[in-house]
């Protein structure tokens, strides 16, 4: 039997819609004509309106006394004459001339005709305005200005066009008729294809879907020969091949299982009941982390986060994602409904959980160190650029002037050389790049230098900086130039972050260096009364570019947030450990622990 081929039927209607796409082609060329038309209707009204002017010519003073007799005039013209200080404005339409007064104001008000009158030229052209029932009314609008007996004079003459308007409107109904015609054709031939090619498709498609859940119950029809056909024959050798294959599919299953319980996220499954009939490992854990942390976990069997997503996907059978925070962690929350397909009810909904807390704490740190190191390093490249120029332009008069400003230049280009330098040792550091030249350092010559390098900054904040060593601790072998990075890191800080002037009696930086008796380990410890660090910033404190901005806000603050991350590098790498602790509001003290030295 002879096949019948979709595809030669679909190019049969496409060659079918080109000559149809001509025809409306063509029929958009007809109403192109219709300009031609108005072109030559113009011409003629042209006339027309030229031959009334002339009778008003002959015989103005008639026209100026009385209105013309409506017999002897079209309804569509109207006109206006003035002579000196006497003038009449008639329109014969008597729907329009009940009008007239304010249809004369909105004429004249119009800007072709009010510039005509203004500049006294002659005009041709149509004019549109709106009656007082808002309706477009178009006319045709001739001016004339002329000279009687001393006076002057001017004539112009109205001719409504609203039966060219009404021929417009008519072309354009057939266009959008002969328009709706195609367009109901094309939805008829919509509706072919949807019963000969949707139809079946969508028949294969929910046979496939019953395969795919081990139902062989349901056949496909074949009752046509076309490819259509073909695809079903092709899909129920296929049907038989999946039949064959279910002790395969078992086994598929338990690999699937131990996956699913692998997995790095949570998994947790809700029945119509709301009951939780399937969880893995990831979710139990969660769910034990959950009832840690909601002290009203024991009268729930889910976060009210969960409730209130599932109820909406149960209701709307639709998917929705959300973000939940629980004390410091993070969860991305999707709930996915699972739905029937013969009763199309939603049997269960899955939530899948993804721990996301590290994500969103890099997010924030990127964000922040992108932020910082923007503004750190565009306040210098200011400074740099403005006395650079002020240097140029000859703005520093003297050469005390020009040294001091190069100075500043000095400094400035050194803050940020010492800014990437950091950046650049902590990258070294954390990649394992570090090496200790310990020796024996003498700590009271140590810190007397740091005091001196601070002695600037001490006096401008009116900072008291001390230090002291107990229990016979002198000296101590570590790497002077690295632990001076450390201790100059820590004192900036307490500088930074001192208190306002005024706000304390005295405002100290105290350093103490002790020995721990029990362990044998050389205690130093660094201890303000500043601005404190709040007790939820803590954890992150050493993070690399973390920066406690909510309760550090001094405006003096001006750094990328990688110093304490260094300066627990270097501590570590001396096999040592540091610890904070702070009050917010009341001062911070770093603790650093170093190996006993007789050990090393």
């Amino acid at each position: 039997m002879k096949k019948k081929r979709i595809f030669l039927n679909s190019w049969l209607f496409f060659v079918l819609l080109t000559v149809a796409l001509m025809t409306l082609m063509y029929i958009g060329n007809a109403i192109t004509n219709v300009n031609t038309i108005e072109d030559t209707y113009i011409t003629l009204l042209q006339e027309k309106m030229i031959a009334t002017r002339d009778r008003i010519l002959g015989a103005p003073d008639s026209y100026l006394a009385e209105p013309a007799s409506s017999g002897s005039q079209s309804s569509e013209l109207g006109y206006y004459i003035e002579i000196g200080d006497q003038s009449q404005f008639v329109m014969n339409d008597a729907a329009l001339a009940k009008q007239s007064s304010s249809l004369k104001k909105k004429l004249f008000a119009s800007v072709p005709l009010a510039s005509a009158l203004a500049n006294k030229q002659e005009l041709f052209e149509k004019i549109t305005v709106f009656d007082s029932n808002n309706n477009e009314l178009l006319f045709l609008t001739d001016v004339h200005f002329f000279e009687r007996d001393g006076k002057a004079g001017t004539i112009i003459i109205f001719y409504n066009l609203d039966e060219l308007q009404s021929y417009h409107l008519n072309a354009k109904s057939m266009f959008w008729l002969l328009l709706s015609i195609f367009l109901m054709g094309a939805i008829a031939y919509y509706q072919y294809l949807e019963r000969k090619v949707s139809e079946p498709l969508e028949a294969m498609t929910d046979i496939a879907f019953k395969y795919s859940r081990n139902d062989f119950s349901k056949k496909i029809k074949v009752e046509t020969y076309d490819e259509i056909s073909n695809l079903g024959i092709a899909m129920s050798k296929l049907g038989k091949a999946i039949q064959a294959s279910t002790l395969m599919n078992k086994e598929e299953k338990e690999l699937l299982t131990h996956l699913f319980e692998s997995l790095p996220g949570g998994i947790l499954y809700f029945d119509q009941n709301m009951n939780l009939t399937l969880v893995n490992g990831f979710g139990k854990e969660f769910l034990d982390f959950w009832r840690k942390a909601d002290p009203d976990a024991e009268n729930k069997a889910m976060p009210d986060q969960f409730r209130e997503m599932i109820l909406h996907s149960y209701d709307t059978a639709s998917s929705a994602e959300t973000e939940c925070q629980w004390l410091q962690r993070y969860f991305n929350v999707k709930v996915t409904p699972l739905v029937q397909a013969e009763s199309k009810q939603v049997r269960g909904v899955l939530v899948v959980l993804q721990d996301i807390t590290t994500a969103k704490q890099l997010d924030t740190i990127r964000g922040d160190f992108i932020t910082n190191v923007s503004h750190d390093l565009r306040t210098p490249l200011q400074m740099i650029k403005g006395y650079s120029e002020a240097i140029i332009d000859n703005i520093a008069e003297t050469n005390e002037e020009k040294i001091e400003m190069a100075h500043i230049i000095l400094d400035e280009t050194t803050e940020m050389n010492n800014m990437v330098n950091n950046l650049l040792d902590l990258s070294r550091m954390q990649a394992g790049y570090i090496e200790l030249n310990r020796h024996a350092v003498d700590l009271a010559a140590f810190f007397e230098h740091l005091s001196v390098r601070f002695e600037k900054s001490f006096k401008e904040s009116e900072i008291h900086f001390s230090f002291e060593l107990l229990d016979g601790i002198d000296h101590y072998p570590f790497d002077e130039e690295k632990m001076n990075q450390v201790f100059y890191n820590l004192i900036d800080n307490a500088v930074r972050y001192s208190a306002e002037i005024g706000a304390r009696q005295q405002k100290f930086i105290h350093i103490e260096g002790s020995l721990d008796d029990l362990s044998g380990k050389v205690l130093f410890e660094v201890s303000d009364n500043g601005i404190g660090i709040q007790q939820e910033s803590l954890p992150y404190i050493f993070e690399r570019f973390y920066k406690d901005d909510k309760s550090r806000t001094n405006s003096k603050q001006k750094s990328t947030g990688i110093g304490l991350s260094i300066v627990q590098t270097i501590v570590e790498a001396h096999d040592g450990k540091i610890e904070v602790h702070s009050e917010l509001g009341v001062g911070t003290t770093f603790v650093i622990s170093l190996p006993d030295p007789e050990l090393l």
